[in-house]
């Protein structure tokens, strides 16, 4: 099956099953809006903690003469107001974290119903909770792995990739980021098949040719989809607005049937 076979077949399911489609939609414009509120409340405060915390370290390490930097680690532990917007930082940083996770779970997790049930007219609700919920709680453990592990290059290439430069260190992580991203979407796209998350990697690696070209133009749609609505979300906020009801939320919502039917096709 190609992209001339299964995009048509994805339009199709769009358009004649308009009251799971609606519904989608409503799930993932709550969604996004509980987003931006997670957004608002944890993340804008976390990145002022950060920004209090670069202030604080350029302050001390003015202070201290180039032979006495080493001794920076020791000295900000002993600055209080350091320690109290650190501590700031890690507890935004850490509910927002596990916030973003639990809008996931709640709110995506009958998006993907009713984008299988749009294909697939037999998938018990419960069987899917329970699967997409592990599979959320097992792909966002992989990120924040991922996360780590770059962030630790980053800081210290020479000792964790000895050949590596910043920017091939960025362009590797990039290349996993994508590999998580597309393993994941085929994890989520065969939730009513036996055995899911024993599949997954098995459809991933042998069935590319059908599933690699619809990952690849749906991650295409949700780029320009999601980043059309930022050219007027400071001058014209009510059309970032109406860009985002009418088109990026219903783009979403095909691309994931898109998903779904090039990957099931390989199930069945």
């Amino acid at each position: 099956m190609t992209l001339t076979t299964t995009l048509p077949k994805a339009w199709n399911a769009f358009i004649t099953n308009k009251r799971y489609v609606l519904l989608t939609i409503l799930f993932e414009f709550i969604f996004l809006f509980v987003v931006t509120q997670i957004h608002l409340s944890l993340f804008i405060p976390a990145a002022g903690a950060l920004d209090n915390v670069g202030k604080i370290i350029s302050a001390e390490m003015e202070k201290l003469p180039e032979t006495e930097v080493y001794q920076l680690d020791t000295v900000l532990r002993q600055n209080p107001e350091f320690t109290t917007q650190y501590q700031l930082l890690l507890t935004y940083l850490i509910f927002f974290v596990l916030s973003m996770l639990a809008a996931w779970i709640i709110f995506k997790s009958p998006v993907w119903y009713l984008s299988h049930k749009t294909i697939l007219k037999k998938m018990p609700l419960g069987t899917h909770l329970l699967k997409f919920t592990l599979l959320s709680l097992f792909w966002f453990a992989i990120i924040i792995t991922a996360l780590v592990i770059y962030g630790a290059m980053a800081e210290n290439a020479n000792t964790l990739l000895p050949s590596a430069t910043s920017i091939a260190t960025t362009i590797i992580t990039y290349l996993i980021f994508l590999a998580i991203f597309y393993f994941a979407q085929i994890s989520f796209a065969i939730i009513p098949a036996q055995q899911t998350f024993k599949n997954t990697f098995n459809y991933g690696i042998h069935h590319t040719k059908t599933i690699l070209p619809a990952f690849i133009v749906n991650a295409l749609i949700t780029f320009i989809v999601l980043t059309l609505p930022f050219n007027w979300i400071e001058t014209q906020p009510l059309i970032s607005l109406a860009i985002i009801v009418i088109i990026t939320i219903p783009a979403l919502a095909f691309a994931r049937l898109h998903m779904i039917v090039a990957t099931w096709s390989k199930h069945s």
